[in-house]
């Protein structure tokens, strides 16, 4: 009985069904998909060195328990230490909110007096009376916020299925990770196998560095700018200084956020510019080291992406899913880098773009 190859336009719209079925698919559970990412998420990092302590003929099993304990203790004493202090100095920074209002006014004062000189600005009562109004607003619906999430069962479902079911996951998937790679190479069409194999070797080095070398930035960016706002005797500066690092992993807008933060409290705290210049110093030295020193020696060129892509993707991950969208906005990024530079390098191989060869012209 004879077999019929399937043309590559067959091959071309049954890939485009699978792939469109599959996202539609993730699409439609994509409530459900967080404990399972973040499974999937710890085992891929925690993969490389359980292969490496495999070496020494342990078993998987037990490598994989170990690791697990291991890595969830370290994230349970991070959260046990961090979650109290970031509670205590919020509780404060809500108690000094409108005093941290009337003061940033009255910093600001001189300028608006200024401004006024050429923009008209009819009571100046009034825009102070507004922007406390607002201060006091805005502490108002971050107590709503908060108050709603304790009081929400979906948020309270996601919240402990996150806690419950991501180690589970994980312990799974890195215990059978080298089954679970075989397998889906052995699914691979035969034809392209090697293609797909150097493709994804390429994208898991290229995510592998980028996820090590910006975890190691944002640690030292986090020590660094907590002990410099300590230096300039700012309020909440550990506080500050440790969400301003971790957010360094979101570029231009993780900085833009910490900076905004910074400066707020300085101008609320500090009556003399000398002092709200030298947190604008710390910030400036930051950013000098992160971009001069720690990203290009730690993270170098791996994603490979110019800063115009870098925040198209940013602003595309937030608008489609928010929060989380800005989260693993580069990792997608870094991947669709390497597979669009794949497709170009083709595209100037093939016909599409030489033309005819000469073999095939008509003579």
């Amino acid at each position: 009985m004879t077999t019929v190859s399937p043309t590559k336009r067959q091959k071309a719209l049954l890939w485009t069904f699978f792939f469109v079925s599959i996202g539609f698919f993730l699409y439609m559970i994509s409530g459900i998909l967080l404990p399972f990412i973040a499974g999937i998420l710890v085992a891929y990092l925690l993969n490389p060195l359980a292969t490496r302590i495999e070496f020494f003929k342990i078993p998987r099993a037990l490598i994989t328990i170990l690791l697990i304990l291991m890595f969830f203790a370290a994230i349970g004493s991070v959260l046990f230490f961090a979650i109290p202090l970031l509670k205590k100095e919020l509780l404060i920074l809500a108690e000094h909110l409108p005093d941290y209002g009337e003061r940033i006014y009255q910093t600001l004062f001189p300028i608006i007096q200024k401004v006024s000189q050429y923009i008209e600005i009819k009571d100046l009562s009034h825009l102070k009376e507004t922007a406390k109004s607002y201060l006091g607003d805005m502490l108002s619906w971050g107590l709503k916020l908060v108050a709603g999430l304790l009081t929400n069962s979906l948020a309270l479902a996601n919240l402990l299925s996150l806690v419950i079911l991501t180690p589970v996951v994980a312990f799974y998937l890195l215990r059978d990770w080298p089954h679970i790679i075989e397998i889906l190479n052995h699914l691979l069409p035969r034809e392209h196998a090697k293609t797909i194999r150097q493709q994804v070797n390429l994208i898991n080095k290229t995510l592998a560095g980028y996820i090590r070398g910006q975890a190691t930035v944002c640690l030292i960016l986090a020590t660094l700018y907590s002990i410099g706002f300590l230096l300039t005797g700012l309020d909440f500066a550990i506080t500050i200084g440790f969400v301003t690092g971790c957010l360094a992993f979101i570029p231009y807008f993780g900085f833009l956020i910490g900076a905004m933060a910074a400066f707020g409290v300085a101008f609320a705290q500090f009556d003399s510019w000398t002092s709200i210049g030298t947190v604008g110093l710390v910030l400036l030295i930051g950013q000098l080291l992160e971009g001069n020193v720690l990203t290009p020696k730690l993270v170098g060129d791996r994603i490979g992406l110019h800063p115009v892509w870098i925040i198209f993707s940013l602003l595309a991950g937030g608008v489609l899913f928010g929060f989380w969208g800005l989260l693993v906005a580069m990792p997608i990024a870094a991947t669709l880098g390497v597979l669009v530079r794949f497709i170009i390098d083709q595209y100037l191989k093939s016909p599409y773009y030489k033309g005819l060869s000469s073999k095939s012209k008509i003579k």
